[in-house]
């Protein structure tokens, strides 16, 4: 787990950043009780060490929902039982997992869901993974349902996997969930913002539609998606994003990286 207090406290000793670390935490989790809205996200949350902790902020009263832990790979069962009884939430980020091998490289859903815990979803860095999350969904959909298959396997059990339902669920509004956006966006609900994508059903990897969540989880990817609202105001349509100068943007791009791979630190 990153130890953020280094970024906060870096002339402190290790212990006293630690202790200032928990101090952040349990000052921004009861701002963010009281509806100010600070929330605190705590990357690379994974293995015994990160298990060690999520049980010391629970004895610390630190925990909440207003705490989301991301990857969460590896934790005990210890931890996750404090993590369910307190309301945290989780950002699983199901390729990165898999692709980089973080900890047990299995992202959690199934120890989330067996406290309680709907996670959303997560691409987490995406110079070297996919950045959609049509793929994050497929991801997830794909790995959790081999693994339940293989937990009974060559026994009279009957699998418990998740469904189409049940990621979309994850990426929408479990997402917003998460980054304590769930009173503005991640479902069509009035009050909230209307942020929309609208995918092509009849584009040759879709066609014929039967199901539209199975399609979007299952068949959809980026291509598919003629038009972004954000807010009720496009930002893609027909096809084509707007108001962005895409061979500018593409220009600028390539300049970074022509920057990074000719920059030396000595």
């Amino acid at each position: 787990m990153k130890d953020h207090a280094r970024d906060v406290t870096p002339d402190l000793p290790r212990t006293t950043r630690r202790q200032a670390l928990r101090a952040r935490l349990r000052a921004r989790t009861r701002a963010g009780s009281g509806g100010v809205g600070h929330r605190v996200s705590v990357d690379a949350a994974f293995g015994t060490s990160s298990s060690e902790a999520v049980l010391r902020w629970a004895k610390d009263g630190i925990l909440s929902p207003g705490v989301t832990l991301i990857h969460a790979t590896g934790l005990t069962s210890e931890a996750w039982k404090a993590m369910g009884e307190t309301g945290t939430t989780v950002g699983l980020a199901p390729t990165s997992d898999a692709q980089i091998g973080l900890e047990t490289a299995i992202p959690a859903v199934d120890e989330a869901l067996s406290v309680g815990i709907r996670p959303g979803l997560s691409i987490d860095v995406e110079v070297a993974l996919a950045s959609d999350m049509f793929t994050q969904m497929r991801a997830l959909h794909a790995i959790q349902r081999m693994r339940a298959a293989n937990a009974v396997h060559g026994t009279d059990q009957q699998p418990s996997r998740i469904t189409t339902h049940d990621v979309l669920d994850f990426a929408t509004l479990q997402g917003a969930r998460t980054n304590g956006l769930a009173g503005v966006t991640g479902s069509l609900t009035p009050g909230k913002k209307a942020d929309l994508l609208v995918v092509q059903a009849e584009d040759l990897n879709n066609m014929p539609l039967n199901d539209p969540i199975g399609t979007i989880v299952l068949s959809s990817d980026a291509r598919n998606v003629s038009a972004v609202l954000i807010n009720g105001e496009p930002r893609k349509w027909n096809g084509q994003v707007l108001d962005v100068d895409l061979a500018a943007l593409r220009g600028e791009v390539h300049a970074s990286r022509e920057y990074v791979l000719n920059t030396t630190t000595g």
